[in-house]
C-alpha cells in the first residue's frame, strides 16, 4: 500500500500539526511498509508524495526524542517510534499490520487470475473480510481455493486423466464416473477430491496439507457451533489458501 492510498483512508484522523503528521508517517513506514526504522528522507518522501507542506523534519524528530518519555528513538542516522507510541497509533488507525497485508494481497490478486468463478469468489471474500464478517470470509476463501483446484485439474488433460485413473483405486467402493466438467466434482466430497489429487501427484504434499487443514477450518466456520472465527484466524486462512494454493496452482 502506498502512502497516497493510506492517506485517503486515514488522513482525516491524523490532524493538521506537523508533529502529528510526522508521527503518522513514521507509523505508516513501520506498520504498513514493515520497516523496522526510517530516515528523514523517507519521512520527507511521504510529505512530497502527498503535496503537503514540508516541515523541518530533523528538528521535530529531535524534539520528539527529547520528550520524557521519549516518543522517537534514534540509532545513528535512523529513527523509530517508541513502542508505546506505535501501539497508541495502531489503535487510532485501526488496521493491524497483518490485516493491511491481507487487504493488499486480496486487492492485488484479481490481476493475477483469469478464471471468472475465481474472480467472483475473490470479490465476495474481500467484501466479507473488509466488513469483518470473518466466518463468511473463511468460507469464501475456501470456495476460491477449492474451485481453483477443480479448474486446475480440468484445464490440463494430463492432470484430468491422472485424476480419473486414480479415483477408483483411491476409493474402490465408490461408483465412480469419469470427471469431464466442473459440475462433476459436486458428486464427491471435497476431502475425496483433495485426497485423489494428492495420490495422483496433481498437488504436492504441502498443498494437500494446507487444503486438509483449511477444509477443517471452513467446516468450523460454516456449521453452527460455539467456535468463534476471529480476525487473526480469518487472516491466516485467507493468506495460506491464497499464497499456497491459488498462486501456486497456475
Amino acid at each position: 500500500m502506498d502512502v497516497q492510498a493510506w492517506w485517503q483512508t486515514h488522513g482525516d484522523t491524523v490532524g493538521t500539526s506537523k508533529t502529528d503528521r510526522i508521527k503518522a508517517f513514521a507509523w505508516f513506514l513501520h506498520t504498513i511498509r514493515g520497516q523496522p526504522d526510517f530516515s528523514t528522507s523517507e519521512l520527507k518522501g511521504c510529505f512530497v508524495a502527498l503535496a503537503l507542506e514540508l516541515p523541518e523534519i530533523s528538528s521535530h524528530l529531535r524534539a520528539l526524542g527529547e520528550k520524557s518519555p521519549k516518543q522517537i528513538l534514534r540509532t545513528r542516522d535512523r529513527f523509530k517510534l517508541e513502542f508505546a507510541i506505535q501501539a497508541e497509533l495502531s489503535k487510532k488507525y485501526g488496521l493491524r499490520a497483518t490485516t493491511v497485508q491481507i487487504h493488499k494481497l486480496l486487492s492485488e490478486l484479481p490481476g493475477r487470475i483469469h478464471n471468472a468463478s475465481d474472480k467472483a469468489f475473490l470479490e465476495e471474500c474481500l467484501i466479507c473480510f473488509k466488513h469483518r464478517a470473518f466466518r463468511a470470509a473463511v468460507v469464501m476463501a475456501w470456495n476460491l481455493a477449492y474451485d481453483h483446484l477443480c479448474s486446475w485439474v480440468l484445464n490440463e488433460p494430463k492432470r484430468l486423466a491422472a485424476f480419473n485413473a486414480t479415483f477408483p483405486t483411491r476409493f474402490p467402493r465408490e461408483k465412480f464416473s469419469s470427471i469431464s466438467q466442473r459440475d462433476d466434482f459436486t458428486e464427491w466430497k471435497e476431502s475425496q477430491v483433495i485426497a485423489v489429487c494428492s495420490s495422483a501427484g496433481i498437488i504436492s504434499g504441502s498443498v494437500n496439507k494446507v487444503m486438509e487443514e483449511k477444509l477443517k477450518r471452513r467446516n468450523l466456520a460454516a456449521h453452527p457451533s460455539g467456535v468463534v472465527t476471529t480476525e487473526p484466524t480469518a487472516e491466516e486462512v485467507i493468506k495460506d489458501l491464497v499464497e499456497n494454493v491459488v498462486l501456486k496452482l497456475h
